[in-house]
């Protein structure tokens, strides 16, 4: 069977040329408004040397004074250790960022922003991100939100990145970045007991790197997107050039699909046992890809046009927990049950398979390593299904298959810590360090940053990813198969206020 694999997410196919100019004047603005934001920030900065959390809904609201602000600049530059033959621009690149967070209050309103920018210095290469947006009455005993927010519906989901219940931004696939829903929550939360219900009239899916059509192909800005194959056996078993073309549907038609789900929780996450569910019936997270198969033919040549579509699924998830002192339990279960979309005729269509999740973990704060707090994490992720398909109008495979895996790891082990590793000159030096093995890929990544604080604002920066496979010749459309020339190191500076 032919393949022609893409590995960005398809919603990056929505974005239009005449969008390019607006997003890139709104960076600039958000820019300098993050600059002017920071003397007035700074008297609002917390103590603490180490750097402030990005705020999420669940912190933003437990302290209520009038205005809150915080966030970070950070400037880096970043080397690839291999050269890509067909993109060798893409070997170093210089990243600028903005993140910035805002919780404040009137009389009768709670609001709340979390949102990022950033650019590569190149015009194509620039993004403006939110997070979270919402708005909420001051009420007794109960909240609505309105906007876009983001909630904890899997502790499996949440920690391992899998983007079944909640979108996510992933210019660098190392680097994901969780998106809220959006719509109406109706949410009752008491010390031992919560119950949220999630109204959505619209999908915001996940998105990736920029597609565009180039010379016939379908290219990206990004050492994270590999390019389909611009060969396939069309006809006759003999190797045939394809031409691919972009086909964009209106951004209303995809938008508009809503969805509805609940969670509840018993117990306290912060000390003893508890548990928690989620049920929901929402769209896919990820859009799904449809093609002809009608092949338009021009000078020994096939054209091969590519749209994407939306699909529901409906999902479960059940965590449960134990919290004592400084260490914390977590059990969870997650599954989800798409819906098979058929094409129409001449065409052929992405089928999901549905996906069957388990995880555990435990995390450990210990006080007083070497006189130093260290949290320590252990994970580990087993997931049955999430295989894609491509099917035809009469519901058989095809012969083409664009992708044939939903997530990045299946069956893998992590472990993760994260503290002040010494003082130099009574600074800290803070470190992230992550290690990850996936049997089912039989490869690794490693992660580590150091951050190196000379001031309470101030942080320089260092870092380094590796990613490689026992066999390269295993399982090559794997994520660590197919990104292992994606080992890099990076540095610079980053602004805390």
């Amino acid at each position: 069977m032919a393949e022609i694999r893409f590995s960005c997410s398809p919603v990056t196919m929505l974005k239009k040329a005449s969008l390019e100019g607006t997003q890139n004047r709104a960076l600039l603005v958000l820019t300098v408004y993050l600059l002017a934001l920071i003397s007035f920030a700074k008297a609002s900065a917390a103590d603490s040397i180490v750097p402030l959390p990005k705020l999420t809904s669940e912190v933003l609201l437990n302290d209520k004074p009038n205005h809150r602000v915080y966030g970070q600049l950070r400037l880096e530059g970043m080397k690839y250790f291999t050269e890509l033959p067909d993109a060798p621009n893409l070997t170093y690149s210089q990243f600028l960022s903005g993140q910035l967070s805002y919780v404040g209050e009137t009389a009768w309103l709670e609001n709340a922003a979390d949102f990022s920018a950033g650019t590569f210095f190149s015009m194509n290469q620039s993004h403006i991100v939110v997070h979270e947006l919402y708005t909420s009455p001051r009420t007794d005993g109960y909240r609505f939100y309105v906007g876009r927010k983001k909630n904890t519906w899997s502790e499996a989901d949440h920690e391992w990145n899998l983007g079944v219940w909640q979108p996510y931004f992933e210019l660098d696939a190392l680097r994901p970045e969780e998106q809220g829903l959006t719509g109406v929550f109706f949410d009752v939360n008491r010390e031992n007991w919560q119950v949220m219900i999630l109204a959505t009239p619209i999908f915001i899916p996940s998105v990736a790197a920029d597609v565009r059509e180039e010379n016939g192909g379908l290219v990206a800005d990004s050492r994270w997107y590999h390019a389909p194959s611009r060969e396939a056996e069309l006809f006759n078993n003999k190797p045939t050039p394809i031409i691919y073309q972009l086909s964009i549907p209106e951004t209303a038609k995809l938008a508009g699909h809503g969805g509805t789900a609940m969670f509840t929780r018993f117990g306290n996450k912060e000390k003893g046992f508890w548990v928690a569910s989620s049920a929901g019936y929402t769209p896919v997270n990820q859009l799904l890809l449809k093609r002809n198969v009608k092949y338009q033919m021009t000078d020994d040549t096939g054209g091969v046009i590519v749209s994407p579509d939306v699909t529901y699924h409906s999902v479960f998830s059940a965590d449960m927990g134990y919290t004592v002192g400084n260490t914390r339990v977590v059990a969870s279960y997650i599954q989800d049950n798409p819906q098979t979309v058929m094409p129409e005729t001449d065409w052929a269509i992405q089928q999901l398979s549905g996906i069957r999740a388990y995880s555990a973990g435990v995390e450990w704060t210990i006080p007083k390593f070497f006189s130093r707090s260290i949290l320590m994490q252990l994970s580990y992720l087993r997931v049955d299904g999430g295989n894609i398909q491509d099917i035809g109008s009469d519901g058989k495979p095809d012969d083409i298959n664009l992708y044939d895996q939903r997530l990045k790891f299946t069956n893998a082990a992590k472990i993760k810590v994260q503290g002040e590793l010494a003082r130099f000159y009574r600074r800290p030096l803070v470190t992230k360090f992550s290690y990850l093995y996936d049997k089912d890929q039989k490869g690794s990544m490693v992660n580590t940053e150091f951050l190196f604080y000379p001031t309470q604002e101030w942080a320089l920066v260092m870092g380094a990813d590796f990613l490689g496979t026992d066999d390269e010749t295993f399982k090559p459309s794997g994520f660590l198969n197919q990104y292992r020339a994606n080992d890099r190191v990076y540095g610079g500076m980053t602004y805390v206020f």
